[in-house]
């Protein structure tokens, strides 16, 4: 299995050309022991780029392990537009002859290194291929590294797996100044994003369709900079990416000028996702979708704590939209029992939770349950309901005549947004004030409105802070994180309207519901 290496240039295959690496014999083992197990095989889709004419794309293809031949669900090579090589021409075949599942994708424009991605993208997700490999097809990524980039994927799950460039020497593609820049940059973009990557520019690459699915790819740019910020778009998702490190090098741009200023644009991107993730910017590009958006906050200042907090020991608490019951941990330390109520199938609940109700929030709630609770919690839920009444007057059929709600909602006119809209900026995204699930937003007034109308009375208001443990990507225990939280919580306490992130409101029963009252019997009854 095993072949030789040899000295090779990169961008330019010569006829008869060996190997630049060698093939894992190891990792072509494991992959096959896979699909000997007779469990269902990934769909694996290998799209080429770049491949110059037909006659360099048959000995990039012969230089595929021949195994592959029964990986791949699809071949794709992606032709330049108009380029005259493939205007016209059948699909090529390996000299071998090997039965490969080839076909050419024509793009009507030239979009770019990243628009061509992109376009390979879509593809994979119309065919709705499991993963993706991307690789030049001019022979400057090694076919023959293709099992040990796939690895990692099929047989470790890793969803996304980088291709990386091992240290150089003279004559294979960097220079000793090249190397340098790279390893100072891979450094100090490490640094920013709080990642240990070696390679960024690499873009031979395997990729888990259900990662790109997350990511909004289509808006990354069109040039070689797709690649670096879709690194960023999938560690602003936490897909960790697994880098394999293959034998020889090469160079991703067209000359040692044009990748050394690509290395200074990626770090430039780097910053960007930061300052985004600060909320100093607002950028789409890194607006992921994180499928389920609802943690735990630890954070004193926030509104979980908060609400747990608020509640007695011992006490019996409704939660209604739970999710998956992120309140059931914390208040069980207190001897709280706690029935969680959501629209979501009882998957990955908690198991502090005493029992689960499936139900629409949008209708009447129906309980086999009667006036038991000393609380009714409703956090963070308001704001996805178009019948936000229905569940607030349901709410109080459940509550003891001395009972409380606790009840919290994101502040839209937090000076952040009132900023956002001067500069003519109101943008949605997956979670936050502005998650793009919320039907309707609230101010101070109007949120104690929308309580008192469902017949409650307000007796006490907490505010909370900016999500710093978020921003910062903390566990809420960090000193630092912890002093800009408390700090900026007396500000809004100071001026809530402006500067509290939430409002949580601690509200009692004002109008008992029909079945708590009692007709006095009359003679004859």
């Amino acid at each position: 299995m095993e072949q030789a290496e040899a000295e090779w240039a990169p961008g330019r295959v010569a006829d008869g050309a060996k190997p630049v690496t060698r093939v894992d014999a190891a990792a072509v083992e494991s992959i096959e022991r896979i699909r000997a197990e007779g469990a269902a095989f990934p769909r694996i889709g290998l799209f080429l780029f770049g491949c110059p004419d037909p006659d360099t794309l048959i000995q990039v293809l012969d230089r595929i392990p021949k195994p592959a031949d029964e990986w791949l669900a699809e071949l794709v090579v992606m032709c330049e537009p108009g380029a005259a090589a493939w205007s016209d021409q059948p699909c090529p075949t390996p000299r071998s002859g090997r039965a490969l599942p080839l076909r050419l994708h024509r793009e009507p424009r030239d979009y770019g290194h990243g628009g061509a991605r992109k376009a390979a993208f879509e593809s994979a997700l119309r065919s709705r291929l499991d993963l993706v490999v991307v690789m030049r097809g001019d022979g400057t990524h090694p076919p023959e590294a293709l099992p040990a980039l796939l690895q990692p994927a099929l047989v470790d799950g890793r969803p996304v797996v980088f291709a990386s460039r091992r240290g150089e020497r003279r004559g294979s593609g960097m220079s000793i100044t090249r190397a340098l820049a790279h390893a100072l940059a891979a450094g100090l973009q490490n640094r920013v994003l709080g990642l240990r990557q070696r390679d960024y520019l690499s873009s031979f690459r395997v990729y888990a369709t259900e990662a790109l699915a997350c990511v909004p790819f289509q808006l990354d740019s069109n040039d070689r900079s797709f690649d670096v910020e879709l690194a960023i778009q999938l560690r602003a998702l936490g897909t960790a990416v697994c880098e394999v490190t293959v034998g020889r090098a090469w160079r991703e741009g067209p000359s040692a000028r044009d990748e050394l200023a690509h290395v200074w644009r990626a770090l430039r991107a780097a910053v960007d996702y930061r300052l985004h993730q600060l909320h100093l910017t607002r950028d789409g590009r890194y607006l992921v979708d994180h499928g389920i958006h609802y943690t735990l906050k630890h954070s004193v200042t926030g509104s979980h704590m908060q609400i747990v907090d608020a509640i007695a020991p011992g006490s019996r608490v409704l939660d209604l939209g739970c999710s998956q019951g992120l309140l059931a941990r914390p208040l069980r330390e207190k001897q709280v029992r706690v029935s969680g109520v959501d629209a979501g199938a009882p998957h990955r609940l908690a198991e502090e939770l005493e029992e689960y109700f499936r139900r629409d929030l949008e209708e009447p709630l129906e309980l086999p349950t009667g006036r038991v609770y000393d609380y009714v919690v409703v956090a963070d839920v308001i704001e996805h309901l178009r019948n936000r009444q229905h569940l607030l007057r349901s709410a109080r059929r459940f509550l003891r005549e001395d009972g409380r709600l606790l009840i919290s909602t994101p502040n839209v006119a937090l000076w952040f947004y009132r900023l956002s809209l001067l500069v003519g900026r109101f943008e949605y995204g997956p979670r936050g004030v502005l998650d793009r699930t919320h039907v309707h937003l609230y101010t101070r007034a109007t949120f104690r409105r929308e309580v008192e109308r469902a017949g409650f009375h307000v007796l006490g208001e907490r505010v909370t802070a900016l999500p710093f443990e978020v921003v910062f990507e903390s566990t809420g225990r960090s000193r630092l994180v912890r002093a800009l939280a408390e700090g900026y919580h007396a500000l809004a306490r100071l001026w809530p309207e402006m500067f509290a992130y939430q409002f949580i409101l601690d509200a009692e029963i004002t109008t008992l519901d029909e079945e708590a009252s009692h007709r006095p019997a009359l003679e004859g009854d």
